[in-house]
Parts: structure tokens; sequence; C-alpha cells
């Protein structure tokens, strides 16, 4: 399958998920809806695109952009997390916005749970600009080529900590982290590194 047509099927699972969630939750004081749509559909991962505006960088940030491979703030982000346990694997992957980073997308490990989630996380000189967001964040099992435990989050809403639902997957599995984002004017994906455990 071409690259037009993986982007297609998957931005057509993400925004039915999206067209389930009540309007409500576009509002800024309302909570994140998971989408029982979203988390049992599967679609393919797209291939690398060859334009940076296209899609999601994994590659390290310039220095004028760095910032600390996991801050305070969202390491704190894993108390929302019914295990506590996780930690991050794999590469973290950056989603930029009209050149500069607007988000980090990471996969975490709970050995605890024997789970996995993928978790988004906007940088601060992103969330200053106010831009209105949608995204989705899941985690991508590139064995069974599946998207599992995709949540769902419109306006924003119930961030700045962004996860997934748990995903418990047979030994010998190998996932990446996703988010899709879909932003004013753009919308791409991001993966993580793989984790296969």
């Amino acid at each position: 399958m071409d690259r037009l047509a993986v982007h297609i099927v998957a931005t057509a699972v993400l925004t039915a998920a999206l067209a389930t969630i009540p309007t409500a939750v576009a509002h800024p004081d309302a909570t994140a809806s998971t989408s029982p749509a979203a988390s049992t559909s599967a679609a393919p991962k797209p291939s690398p695109s060859p334009s940076p505006a296209a899609s999601a960088s994994p590659s390290t940030p310039s220095k004028k952009d760095a910032q600390p491979p996991q801050t305070q703030r969202e390491r704190r982000g894993l108390d929302a997390l019914p295990c506590a346990d996780a930690y991050q694997v794999g590469a973290t992957a950056y989603a930029r916005w009209h050149g500069a980073i607007a988000f980090s997308v990471r996969q975490f490990y709970s050995p605890k749970c024997h789970a996995r989630f993928g978790f988004a996380y906007p940088w601060l000189q992103f969330r200053v600009k106010q831009v209105s967001y949608d995204l989705g964040v899941g985690e991508f099992d590139v064995t069974h080529d599946a998207i599992d435990g995709a949540r769902t989050f419109v306006g924003g809403a119930g961030g700045p900590y962004f996860w997934s639902s748990a995903v418990s997957v047979p030994a010998g599995t190998c996932t990446e982290g996703v988010a899709h984002f879909f932003f004013p004017d753009d919308e791409m994906d991001s993966f993580t590194a793989k984790f296969c455990h």
C-alpha cells in the first residue's frame, strides 16, 4: 500500500474516533474521552514521509529547542497511570508544527501491570501559543500491524499529559508509541522507536 493510502486509512480511523466524542468534550473544562472505535480499530503504520512538514521526526531537537529528556512535570504525569512503576522505553519522537517542536511522543512500559502506554506531551513553547488541536494517542503493534489502546483528545482536553489506554501484548510483540495530531493547518503522525519484549 502506498504512503498516501496508508495515511488516508490511519486518518479515517482517528477521524471516526473523534467524531464519536460528544461536543461537550471540546470545552476546556471537559475530561478526555476514550473512543471504543479507536481502541478496537486497526490501521497500518504509515511509512516515513520524505517531507519534514508532513511527519514528525524522532531526531534529537536542536540546541535552541532542547529540553531535558524527561522533565519533572512530565514524570508527574505518571501519577495519572494505574501503574506507577512505568518507565520510558525506546527513543522519544518529536512532532513539529511550523518548524518548532510542539510535542514529545514516548512509549512507556510497566513490569507490574505487564502493559505498554503511548504518551504525548505538548512543549511549553507550543502551549503558550494557545493553538487549537486534537490528537489521538495509542500503541502501534508492529508485529500484528494494528493500533491498540487508542484514546482521542478533542481541543487538548485532559492535557497536558496525554496517555493511551494500557495495552497488554504477548511476549515477543514489538510496539511503538504513536500519536496522530490534527493542527489547524496540518496533520501528522509521530512514532517512537520500536520496543520488543
